[in-house]
């Protein structure tokens, strides 16, 4: 079975595919360091995104037992449009849905890819993207500490809130999750959706969680992606934080106060509002690095991608797209 393993996409291969209607911004390169350990992002239903650190966690490999129920697992194509060779694969899991359940978790999975592939860039792509469900089945149904701490379930991937006591941190065990998601055709990005109608995720180097029910977690997988695809920073900070190094590799911050790392963008309208130009502010730093606009999705779940974020996102996408004849649904 083949496996890419390219769920970072790096601003570098974008700058090599060129972009048409115009350019991804000079200085992008592919050091694009994942987040330190022990450090997670917490989305509140306003929008709004903080950084937080919570205890260091050690997560063990996959056991037999869990290696054998991955490779058991069925799996289902949501929407299949070719072969993975030439097509971008989305993969989701799910994790507290019983066997009685996976019709609920084909449904809530269903829901999640809706709203992703509404959103600009996935829409534009949408019929040469395949999305596979691994149908990850729970000894009991839910997640952890739902609705309040001190709730445990037996589950596949052991979920849950309260992540380093933040309440709407819905973390899981990452191993398990890569285990179940390697048995799809192709993954280029892993969403994992919970058994819950409680708002929260959150973000691993390689994959988002969501809660599977609850309708406005689904930006928080958008975001999410953003950064596993795209090599996004964040553009939001910690106030009274100055960036301590130098330039940075991603293609949406920068420590030049002209912003001449998007030049060919500066002054234009962007989806999420205003006009391109250099804002202090972003990678959770409040001074010495800039941004490229005011508000967007990097910043504001609930915000569109800028312009610099959305040419990264649709080269990124269409770089794994490679031969593609027109899709099939």
């Amino acid at each position: 079975m083949r496996r890419r393993g390219s769920i970072l996409l790096t601003a570098a291969i974008l700058c090599a595919a060129g972009l048409a209607a115009a350019p991804v911004p000079a200085g992008a390169s592919d050091d694009v360091p994942p987040q330190p350990t022990g450090w997670r992002e917490v989305f509140s239903p306003d929008g709004t995104i903080t950084r937080v650190q919570i205890p260091q966690q050690v997560e063990a490999a996959p056991s037999r037992a869990d290696i054998r129920a991955a490779a058991a697992a069925e799996v289902i194509p949501i929407q299949d449009t070719g072969s993975p060779d030439s097509r971008f694969d989305l993969v989701i899991v799910g994790d507290g849905y019983t066997a009685s359940e996976m019709s609920l978790l084909r449904q809530q999975a269903q829901a999640k890819w809706n709203e992703i592939s509404a959103t600009a860039p996935w829409e534009k792509h949408r019929q040469n993207i395949n999305v596979w469900l691994v149908n990850v089945v729970s000894h009991q149904s839910g997640v952890d500490n739902d609705p309040t701490q001190g709730v445990n379930r037996d589950t596949a991937l052991d979920m849950g809130f309260f992540c380093g006591g933040i309440e709407r941190l819905l973390c899981l065990s990452e191993p398990k999750a890569k285990a179940y998601a390697a048995e799809a055709p192709g993954a280029d990005a892993i969403v994992a959706v919970g058994n819950t109608t409680k708002y929260g995720g959150a973000g691993y180097p390689s994959l988002a969680t969501v809660a599977g029910g609850n309708a406005q977690a689904g930006r928080i997988a958008i975001h999410e992606l953003g950064h596993s695809v795209g090599g996004l920073a964040d553009e939001y900070y910690t106030p009274g934080t100055t960036y301590p190094g130098g330039e940075p590799g991603q293609p949406n911050v920068t420590t030049d106060r002209t912003g001449s790392k998007w030049s060919s963008y500066l002054g234009r309208s962007t989806p999420d509002g205003g006009v391109i130009g250099a804002y202090q502010g972003g990678s959770q730093y409040e001074y010495g690095i800039y941004r490229p606009s005011q508000d967007s999705l990097m910043r504001n779940i609930n915000k569109p991608f800028n312009l610099i974020g959305l040419s990264v996102m649709d080269h990124a996408i269409s770089s794994e797209i490679r031969r593609a004849a027109p899709g099939r649904g």
